[in-house]
């Protein structure tokens, strides 16, 4: 999954910053069950949080 730097900082501000850490081309979003990457893909920020908490669920 992949947002435009519009869309993920609207999404981050509907976050606790104290949930949020940020290094430069990195945003990891500490949630309850596991942490999600985002990574800056080109003009795009990208995670594979959606697929890995799908395969979560089969283990």
């Amino acid at each position: 999954m992949c947002l435009t730097t519009e869309a993920i900082a609207l999404f981050m501000n509907l976050l606790s910053p104290d949930v949020i850490s940020m290094e430069a081309g990195r945003i990891t979003i500490h949630a309850t069950e596991r942490d999600a990457v985002w990574v800056q893909v080109e003009d795009k920020w990208c995670t594979m949080a959606p697929q890995i908490d799908r395969l979560a669920r089969f283990d």
